[in-house]
């Protein structure tokens, strides 16, 4: 156990702690109450989870928009590296475009599939589009498909996701050089 708290000590990059739901909301309402004095009959455990869940610094779901599960458990993770003796920084998650696209070869039929990776959310249905493509690109039931001709250039693509959040429609925009 020492071994590992040294190296822990030692380590300057983004370390990933797994908690088990149950005990991490546990450890935060003692927090709560210790701290702010707030009781059970202020806040619910439920208030207490939906705020939890709102966080940018906790994981619920996988890139592959499964929750995080450890030793069959469902997990929160948390990701985080110290800066110093008693200072963390924690990793905030955000919403993103979870797969970079592959690279095009002149000749060979492109395909890419992107996928939203959201930490909070399960990949909500979505619905991809460009404001501009290259003519031998197209957006065909969500993919990017194409032939890249022997004169393709490479070139900068924004890709738009539409989707929504309960009732309200999002969108999320992310650049990509295609090669």
């Amino acid at each position: 156990m020492a071994k590992k708290l040294e190296k822990l000590e030692q380590c300057t990059e983004y370390r990933t702690f797994r908690f088990r739901i149950q005990a991490f909301s546990n450890g935060y309402r003692e927090f709560i109450e210790r701290e702010a004095g707030l009781t059970e009959q202020a806040v619910s455990k439920q208030q207490l989870r939906n705020y939890l869940h709102q966080q940018h610094y906790i994981s619920r779901y996988n890139e592959d928009g499964k929750k995080a599960k450890s030793k069959g458990h469902h997990v929160w993770n948390v990701e985080a590296k110290k800066i110093s003796r008693n200072t963390w920084w924690f990793k905030e998650f955000l919403r993103r475009i979870a797969s970079p696209p592959p690279k095009a070869v002149v000749g060979v039929p492109y395909e890419w599939t992107p996928t939203i990776w959201d930490p909070q959310i399960k990949a909500p249905k979505v619905y991809f589009s460009s404001e501009w493509l290259p003519a031998w690109l197209r957006w065909e039931n969500n993919s990017l498909r194409g032939l890249p001709p022997p004169d393709a250039t490479d070139c900068n693509i924004v890709v738009v996701a539409s989707y929504y959040q309960g009732k309200e429609l999002c969108h999320l925009k992310s650049n990509f050089v295609f090669h």
